[in-house]
């Protein structure tokens, strides 16, 4: 019976195929492709991978595989009876040192993440705490300042000489007015008005409706002089502070 690596090498180049291509297709090294053709196993890395090499190699070539491992195996023997070998497929070498290349960039990117991590943490507590306060200064004693002068008090307003009389409509209100004994104003206060009359001696004022008026004599608020629509007439004279009432209907 032919060794396995006569029959791969004579189904390699059957297909016309070159070792170059099949390295490239399967990711064996060449010099290992060529120990394998020729026999020579000891320069192959070891027996499982040697294993390897012939599962992927026969496949590449759409040959019986198994058959292949089993009379591979009847030529490069374990060295060891009670080592048994992995009949799993191995990857090729690009595959796996690829797979390494990334789990080695997701170790990497872990132990960033971690280590940007624990600087938030450690930093975080500092952050949140405020400010030393400044020392406090020797700041100078208070000074007290000195006291305001007081305002002289104020003096009334001077009151007009004679008599006055102002009268506030709270409504609608008629009212006659005569002042020394002239008349002096005859007309309706409507609601928010506000009048004064002055004279020397003496006021008379009739009001149509008494409850719908103020009446302030000489600085002086008077009374209510009547209710509403109650017809009033009063006199109000020089140095005088309420008023007479005179008549009322």
């Amino acid at each position: 019976m032919e060794k396995a690596g006569v029959i791969l090498r004579a189904a390699r180049q059957e297909k016309g195929i070159s070792l170059r291509e099949v390295e490239e297709a399967t990711k064996i090294r060449l010099r290992y492709l060529d120990a394998l053709e020729k026999g020579e196993y000891d320069q192959l890395p070891g027996r499982v991978y040697a294993i390897g090499f012939v599962r992927n190699y026969a496949r590449y070539l759409g040959l019986d595989e198994r058959a292949l491992i089993q009379q591979f195996k009847q030529e490069y023997p374990a060295d060891e009876d009670n080592y048994q070998v992995a009949e799993t497929s191995l990857a090729p070498a690009g595959l796996a040192t690829g797979k390494w290349r990334r789990w080695l960039l997701i170790l990497v990117v872990l132990v960033v993440l971690g280590g940007i991590n624990w600087l938030y943490n450690y930093r975080q507590p500092s952050l949140n705490q405020p400010p030393p306060s400044p020392p406090p200064a020797n700041e100078p004693a208070p000074v007290n300042p000195p006291p305001a002068a007081q305002p002289p008090p104020a003096t009334p307003p001077p009151r007009a000489e004679g008599v006055e009389v102002r009268v506030k409509a709270s409504g609608d209100c008629w009212v006659g007015v005569t002042i020394d004994g002239k008349s002096d104003f005859n007309g309706t206060l409507q609601f928010g008005a506000d009048r004064v009359f002055q004279g020397k001696e003496k006021v008379t004022i009739t009001l149509g409706s008494a409850g719908n008026v103020e009446v302030t004599v000489n600085g002086q608020v008077q009374p209510a002089l009547g209710r509403v629509g109650e017809v009033v007439t009063f006199e109000a004279a020089k140095d005088a502070s309420q008023v007479k009432i005179i008549k009322k209907s």
